[in-house]
């Protein structure tokens, strides 16, 4: 299974991501989520607690951190068990929005090159902001089911009233829109643009499935600051 990206410059010159030699893009803030099921994304916000969607919590789940080669050993892996996990409270299928959870791990990540906190947003982002999406990807050699690959593009943030004329943001509130100036293509639908980070902040993560075409919805996450604050204080 390979998941590729499609990037494109504004100028109506595409190229694959999956070219001959494809570079690792520095995003060592990203958790992979493993399990039996779909391949996800978390990102590490203290050592010993890692943020996601709420959907990413399946049987077997196993926290990994660092390198995600399977064939390359780099020193850095990290295998953690979760021994908590707390979903926001109001998180239901009619609320996809509040797709949030929080994972304790079992023993605090140590931190590398490869292994970083990721600080959460201070305030909104403004709308035009060019941030930083990150992902999971499949690189060139990697015909597994898991990914192995850290991606990043730049997009701005849509204003709220752009975001509620389409498709997937007519519904959704704490939510911000990302405008995709470069074109990429999910293959599979599963692990692409996990994350928003804005001026080295996390401002937002995956609702879902609720990206197609060349917009994509995130949960805001400054909204939530207080609920993951309190949640994860002294446990």
């Amino acid at each position: 299974m390979k998941l590729v990206f499609y990037l494109g410059v504004l100028a109506g010159t595409f190229f694959c991501a999956h070219s001959h030699v494809q570079k690792e893009d520095s995003a060592p803030y990203l958790v992979y989520l493993k399990s039996h099921f779909n391949p996800c994304v978390g990102v590490l916000i203290k050592t010993s607690w890692v943020l996601a969607p709420a959907h990413c919590y399946l049987p077997n789940l196993k926290v990994l951190l660092g390198n995600f080669k399977s064939r390359i050993r780099d020193g850095t892996e990290q295998t953690i068990n979760p021994i908590q996990i707390i979903r926001y409270w109001n998180q239901t299928d009619s609320s996809p929005q509040d797709d949030l959870m929080l994972i304790k791990l079992s023993k605090p990540a140590i931190l590398n090159h490869k292994v970083q906190i990721l600080p959460l947003a201070t305030s909104n982002v403004r709308p035009g902001t060019v941030c930083l999406l990150s992902g999971l990807d499949w690189s060139r050699e990697n015909n597994g089911r898991h990914p192995d690959l850290r991606q990043n593009l730049e997009s701005p943030v849509m204003p709220d009233k752009d975001c509620k004329k389409t498709e997937q943001g007519k519904k959704h509130r704490n939510s911000i829109c990302v405008k995709f100036v470069k074109v990429f293509s999910r293959i599979f639908g599963e692990v692409a643009v996990a994350t928003v980070i804005c001026k080295n902040k996390l401002q937002g993560i995956e609702v879902g499935h609720f990206m197609g075409g060349d917009v994509g919805i995130y949960t805001n996450i400054y909204k939530y600051v207080s609920w993951i604050e309190k949640s994860t204080k002294d446990k």
